[in-house]
């Protein structure tokens, strides 16, 4: 990732049309969309009653003020509610245990050797390129939604960077998520700074308030992703339907109909992009 940038591979993006663009976006808001059906299907009727007033919150909030977010308004509030009527719902301590130490620096147990190259090589091209490519295509639609340049080679550099440190501290390859960046620029986040604090506060939340953390109910949090899929999705795409070219409509509906069947968005925009 650290090469590619290096080597100006960002400028690659070029060659992603307008059309695959809002193939990816549309693909991604149907996905995000459909994580969150299991946590709908088979439950309680209490929680389609929170998942709508979690909605409602996260749509009304704002005609009061916008100096909060409304979707942390959401989780408070529904939080609070279901500890105090002690409302049977899943929470996220239910989903799996949640860290309670910081990282730790350790170097992976491993030979360092040719063979073991050449046995993680493939994986690690396929990650670092499906990595790169989701973390442009979110920079490009960022980009668009604050009217904003980004150096798009710097990004690989320093993804590539953020992933070698986060080999050393027992972490995974990682690379942009969408769903997040939207809602961060959303909330009004436009600098640096914003993701720093994001990241730095859910390190917070995880390490010492994880007990709290663990007992936000699932529909809250439902109710955001149900948010952010219905804000991401480009509804404008639909209704130029009819006025855009049918080899542009192709492209798109190809981009969106692969990711969704793939579950994998390299395939998706590569399908586009040929």
């Amino acid at each position: 990732q650290i090469g590619a940038g290096y080597a100006r591979l960002g400028a690659l993006m070029r060659f992603v049309s307008r059309s695959v663009m809002t193939g990816f976006v549309n693909a991604l808001a149907i996905l995000i969309f459909m994580a969150q059906l299991p946590e709908l299907i088979d439950v309680p009727p209490v929680t389609y009653v929170m998942v709508a007033a979690g909605l409602a919150i996260i749509y009304l909030f704002p005609r009061l003020t916008t100096a909060v977010p409304s979707p942390l308004i959401c989780i408070l509030v529904l939080t609070a509610v279901t500890l105090a009527l002690g409302i049977d719902v899943r929470t996220v301590g239910d989903m799996g245990e949640l860290p309670d130490t910081l990282p730790v620096f350790l170097i992976p147990d491993i030979p360092l050797n040719l063979e073991t190259l050449t046995i993680i090589f493939p994986y690690s091209a396929a990650v670092a390129t499906v990595g790169l490519l989701e973390s442009l295509m979110t920079a490009a639609i960022v980009d668009d939604l604050t009217d904003t340049p980004s150096d798009k080679n710097q990004e690989c550099v320093g993804q590539g960077v953020a992933n070698i440190a986060s080999g050393f501290i027992g972490g995974m390859a990682g690379c942009a998520m969408i769903g997040q960046s939207m809602i961060n620029v959303k909330s009004g986040g436009r600098g640096r700074l914003s993701t720093f604090a994001a990241g730095a506060i859910l390190l917070v939340l995880i390490v010492a308030l994880g007990d709290w953390v663990a007992r936000i109910p699932m529909p809250a949090l439902v109710a955001i992703m149900i948010m952010v899929s219905i804000g991401t999705f480009s509804w404008d795409s639909l209704r130029n339907l009819k006025k855009h070219p049918l080899s542009t409509n192709i492209v798109m509906v190809v981009t969106v109909v692969v990711v969704v069947a793939t579950h994998n968005l390299a395939f998706g925009v590569l399908a586009g992009v040929l």
